[in-house]
């Protein structure tokens, strides 16, 4: 098409223009069945939202590929924790009380939701107590033995020579039962502050109970699903009232983490897009002053978001879920989407404005906008689609949405504004009859013609000064701490503020990185190797321990038990009535039939043996590394090292096996944002200057485009350089975004000045639809600001920046240049490919009357 000649695209856009004029009716019908099917595929689609960190990475990173198999494997390893805030030490008994209550109720749900629920440590505690002689070293076992045989044959002696021995001379060897008791210690009972191996605080003003999931691929629905029946039988039980009241309850865990997250991101969503409406509202018509401007430029942008997501959920690309980056696409689509129709309906209303009827202002605003609109959705559309050349997941459904989404929202502005323009023209023209004086962007026209010099001097003191920030931060721009990307309120009231009292209170997280080997040979491997990491190496700081099935179930549990039944069968009653009764209780309990009885995989409480035993049984294949409380565990450098440590570990000890969980997830998507990053950024850059050169025909004003951007990203990085800003995730999308925005200004902006040949009237006209442009775009990723999520509200903050740097080097520094050096709005000579023919009237802005150009 940019290679018709002009008069012929002249008459192709008049012909298209007459088709969908004359079938206006018919044209806005399918338009609006169309929106009906697509949007109930959108609905489908934002209703199948993903929080899960890793939809954020390419599915083949390792971390994902090891998290699929752990799902294939394992039953669940995700866990929700109930929190009693007992508000008193008091209290602690009622809080108690009451998770006793709740516990028997969990206990009745469907097997395939709750694997696991508890609120104490008795089953593992009885376990290791009436196992424990077959969990010891033989050796110890073997030590005791033969101190109770040396008791014994003591005994015998005393016996045999009466008083004639003398005790001081012959003292009664020692049972060394207490010293094994002590080794063992930390094996076979309850942390101190535990109450009744219950899992209270040590001050007595928080209780604990802990839910294991069934299901480790669990999704939101189900989550959210226990955590509603949760709330519903803590309802019916009357707490707190019914027990003790003052008493607060919240939740804590993977399952409590992904609830609040996902509902929080929808409550943002929809806190957002409520402001995003009522502000785009108010300010269309405070443009515009016609109420006649809504359905004209709402319809078409809201259709084609509709459009977007219908036309991405079909084959090949089947996008038919969302995740954190993706969630507040329908926004970006149309703050920038709607820009097309904002140019339009301004040319519209300036011919309206001149005396034209509405047919003729509708010729003449498509004739000249529809050519530098589309090169602005263009160049948005390919800075977005070029995320699609990235392994992200996170960044590859966002090009794909946003990138076919502006050219999308392009013609269905075209398509459908000049019928809604046909119907409403009356209101639009009374409106522009009636405005009278200059408006704003005719008074900041006549500033940048009045001073051109001093805007080119701001201009370049900002530059500078941006420089100077990016020299000063140099590589300090990724987010190091993932925990300021949670929501802000969940440090108050959220999972954060309850996670933190529940690792308090059992002293250790309960989720830990799982390595899956193939045999018990190797994870014996690579369980010692993991105990020689933790006490060095970098990672030696995050592991707390280490677990395996030997630690469970010790290979040398038969040697051990032939010892027991030997130390049971030397062990006399006035032995064991001369213990204490607290030791006595014990030995009663080690030599029990039971606890004589060969132990087995089976005997092993589900809460020693979770992340251990497969879903086939299987018991010793898997190795269980889990960290430390500390507030390093989220911090970028602890978690790469950690990572590091751990597969060179397992690279080594079992070539074959996959390791999995949360920290190795988090360490992957920095990995992901550092290669991805710069080649996104790269890419979308030529992109969109590839895209601006096209938009022109003179190579200066192509120049002078590329300049605006670079300008306008340049005073973005500096100003986030100089306040602190960090790229995560999340905000990184904020540069793409950024340089489609500034091709998206700059090129409307040059296109009306190549046209007219007049700076000030590119300013007055195209300038102020410009600003309104950019005015919504703000307002959609303003109302970011309100969001609680830390990664939403740091995109937002960047993208803000990235519109109001790029609107004022668009509408401020360019023109200015231009009204200093105007060589590349010097008229072409003429062609025969050129229309000869009169051109439409334009408004020269000084006159404020029609002129034919």
């Amino acid at each position: 098409m940019l290679l018709v000649p002009e008069s012929r695209r002249r008459n192709l856009v008049r012909r298209f223009l007459g088709v969908l004029l004359a079938r206006s009716r018919l044209v806005l019908v399918l338009g609006v069945l169309l929106a009906l099917v697509t949007g109930v595929r959108t609905v489908l689609t934002y209703s199948n939202l993903k929080s899960d960190i890793e939809e954020l990475l390419p599915a083949t990173a390792p971390s994902v590929l090891a998290l699929e198999r752990a799902r294939e494997r394992l039953p669940g390893l995700r866990h929700l924790g109930v929190v009693i805030d007992a508000g008193q030490p008091e209290n602690i008994g009622a809080a108690l009380r009451f998770l006793s209550d709740l516990e028997q109720r969990v206990s009745l749900y469907p097997k395939d939701a709750v694997a696991l629920v508890r609120g104490g440590i008795r089953p593992e505690r009885e376990f290791l107590e009436t196992f424990a002689l077959q969990l010891g070293d033989p050796a110890d076992v073997r030590t005791l033995r033969e101190g109770v045989e040396a008791r014994r044959r003591w005994e015998i002696s005393r016996a045999l020579g009466g008083d004639l021995l003398d005790a001081d001379e012959d003292p009664a060897p020692e049972i060394p039962l207490k010293q094994l008791i002590d080794k063992y210690a930390s094996r076979q009972g309850p942390a101190p502050h535990f109450l009744d191996d219950r899992f209270a605080s040590a001050d007595r003003l928080t209780a604990v109970l802990v839910i294991q999931t069934a299901s480790e691929a669990a999704g939101f629905g189900n989550d959210a699903g226990l955590l509603d029946r949760i709330q519903a039988d803590t309802r019916e039980l009357g707490f707190p009232d019914a027990y003790a009241p003052g008493m607060r309850m919240g939740f804590a865990g993977d399952v409590a983490s992904r609830v609040e997250e996902t509902r929080g991101l929808v409550a943002d969503l929809g806190l957002s897009s409520a402001v995003v409406l009522a502000l785009v509202l108010a300010v269309i018509y405070g443009f515009y002053r016609s109420w006649a401007a809504w359905p004209v430029l709402l319809v078409p942008v809201l259709f084609g978001a509709l459009y977007t997501f219908g036309v991405v959920a079909l084959p090949p690309l089947d996008i038919r879920y969302l995740n954190s980056n993706t969630a507040f696409l329908a926004s970006i689509i149309i703050g920038n989407g709607i820009n097309s129709g904002v140019i339009l309906l301004a040319r519209v209303q300036e011919q309206l404005r001149a005396g034209e009827s509405v047919r003729a202002a509708l010729e003449t605003a498509v004739e000249e906008t529809w050519l530098p609109t589309l090169a602005a959705a263009l160049a948005a559309g390919a800075a977005y689609g070029s995320l699609i050349l990235t392994d992200t997941r996170g960044f590859k459904q966002f090009g794909w949405i946003g990138g076919l989404g502006m050219p999308i929202c392009w013609v269905a502005t075209y398509v459908l504004a000049p019928p809604l323009i046909r119907f409403w023209g009356e209101a639009l023209g009374r409106h522009a009859r009636e405005t009278r004086g200059p408006g704003l962007a005719e008074r900041v026209a006549g500033l940048v013609v009045s001073r051109p010099r001093w805007v080119l001097a701001v201009s370049a003191v900002l530059f500078l000064a941006s420089l100077a920030g990016m020299a000063q931060r140099q590589g300090d721009w990724l987010e190091t701490d993932f925990s300021r990307l949670r929501r802000a309120d969940s440090f108050v009231s959220g999972e954060r503020y309850w996670g933190k009292r529940m690792d308090a209170t059992l002293q250790r997280y309960l989720t830990p990185t799982v390595v899956l080997t193939d045999s018990a040979t190797q994870a014996e491997a690579v369980a010692r190797a993991a105990r020689e990491m933790a006490t060095s190496g970098k990672a030696a700081g995050l592991i707390a321990s280490v677990r395996s099935a030997g630690d469970v179930l010790p290979v040398t549990r038969d040697e051990a038990l032939m010892e027991a039944r030997k130390l049971d069968a030397a062990l006399t009653p006035s032995m064991r009535a001369a213990l204490p009764a607290e030791q006595r209780a014990l030995v009663d309990r080690f030599l029990s039939p039971k606890g004589l009885t060969p132990v087995t995989p089976a005997d092993v409480p589900p809460a020693l043996a979770a992340g251990l035993r497969d879903r086939d049984g299987r018991f010793d294949r898997n190795v269980l590394i889990f960290p430390r409380l500390t507030s390093d565990t989220w911090k970028m450098g602890t978690i790469a090292e950690f990572t590091h440590d751990v597969r060179q570990m397992v690279e080594s000890t079992a070539p074959t096996a996959a390791v999995t969980g949360h920290l190795l997830v988090s360490n992957d998507i920095i990995d992901a944002m550092r290669r991805d990053g710069p080649r996104a950024t790269a890419i979308a850059l030529g992109v969109t200057l590839l895209v601006v050169l096209l938009a022109f025909r003179s190579f200066e004003l192509s120049l002078l485009a590329m300049g605006s951007l670079a300008l306008g990203v340049t005073l973005m990085l500096g100003f986030g350089a100089w306040v602190g800003q960090r790229l995560n995730f999340t905000n990184f999308i904020a540069l793409p975004i950024t340089f489609g925005i500034a091709a998206d200004y700059s090129i409307n902006v040059l296109k009306r000045s190549q046209a007219s040949g007049n700076p000030r009237d590119a300013v007055a006209h195209t300038g102020g639809a410009v600003a309104l442009c950019s005015l919504t775009t703000v307002i959609g990723f303003g109302s970011l600001l309100v969001a609680q999520n830390g990664a939403l509200f740091s995109f937002g903050e960047l993208a803000v920046t990235g519109e109001l740097t790029c609107l004022a080097t668009a509408v401020l520094a360019i023109p200015a240049y231009l009204l200093l050096n105007g060589r590349a709005l010097r008229p072409r000579a003429p062609s025969d490919a050129d229309d000869h023919s009169p051109q439409p009237p334009s408004v020269d802005p000084s006159l404020g009357k029609p002129t034919r150009s």
